[in-house]
């Protein structure tokens, strides 16, 4: 993170969050100051610095630095969650899939995550929160936008799976494998990009709650989002808070989200995701 980025955060941080306002104490001694705290957070983001290994560093102890940590979690994701943690909208769609074909050959496909039932990503699907990201493959219309996963998902319409075994010589179902699976390397290079630039999230989480775990998460998240989009290397860098989902927005009816649902489910759709990619390939 470069300097001018870091100050920007320590001074927003400082101007809206009490926990980095410089107080004194009974003495009237100044505290810690917000420059200091950052520092201390932002060093065991980046290095998974030990707490009690700034002590001389930055002359702060080991429970304050700790402190410090998820004080700056929880202001961060306060103050730039809403911009950096939300949901791709219209707009972000369509570039993003700009990108993407631009830059793979497979189409209209997105990263594999962790679709059940619970999950808000199909929840958001069923009231009209998601934007709907029709696609043609193998001059077949599709309504849905799919999730690449492997064997152990189920049958649904917008689940698109590998190919286990595609034969030795069978050129097509090979060449749909790779793609597939290439398509899908890409949350995991993803992944490896946090890991390379925050170094928190490389070793063993065992200690810190689930709480603290998804803080962590979501800040690494929120901070490499700030850093793509002030370094003008964001694919899509502008802000449309008017075009999230609403209060008064119209959404669907119960009859509709179940019509929604047994969409999702069609077993036949999904069998046939499965084969018109192969051939649009």
């Amino acid at each position: 993170m470069d300097r001018v980025s870091f100050t920007r955060i320590v001074r927003e941080l400082s101007d809206n969050c009490l926990y980095f306002q410089e107080g004194r104490d009974a003495i009237r001694k100044t505290g810690i100051s917000a420059l200091v705290k950052c520092t201390s957070a932002i060093r065991q983001f980046a290095y998974d610095a030990v707490p009690d290994s700034l002590d001389e560093y930055l002359q702060i102890g080991e429970k304050n630095s700790r402190d410090c940590l998820m004080a700056f979690c929880n202001g961060v994701m306060e103050l730039y969650g809403e911009e950096f943690l939300r949901r791709p909208t219209q707009t972000d769609v369509k570039k993003l899939n700009a990108f993407h074909e631009k830059n793979h050959r497979f189409p209209g496909s997105n990263n594999d995550v962790n679709i059940l039932r619970q999950s808000p990503v199909l929840n958001d699907l069923k009231v009209r929160k998601a934007p709907e990201v029709p696609f043609v493959a193998n001059d077949v219309t599709y309504k849905w936008r799919y999730y690449l996963t492997d064997g152990i998902y189920q049958e649904w319409a917008v689940l698109m799976k590998s190919i286990a075994q595609p034969g030795s010589t069978d050129v097509k179902r090979i060449r749909y494998k790779q793609a597939h699976e290439t398509a899908r390397k890409d949350v995991e290079r993803a992944f490896g990009v946090l890991k390379k630039k925050w170094g928190i999230i490389r070793t063993p989480a065992q200690s810190r709650s689930l709480k603290k775990i998804t803080h962590l998460m979501y800040t690494c998240i929120i901070l490499h989002n700030m850093i793509r989009k002030f370094k003008e290397k964001a694919i899509s860098p502008d802000f449309y808070p008017e075009e999230q989902h609403r209060e008064d927005d119209p959404v669907r009816s119960a009859q509709d989200k179940l019509q929604v649902i047994r969409e999702i489910h069609d077993k036949e759709t999904h069998l046939s995701l499965k084969a018109d990619p192969v051939e649009h390939i």
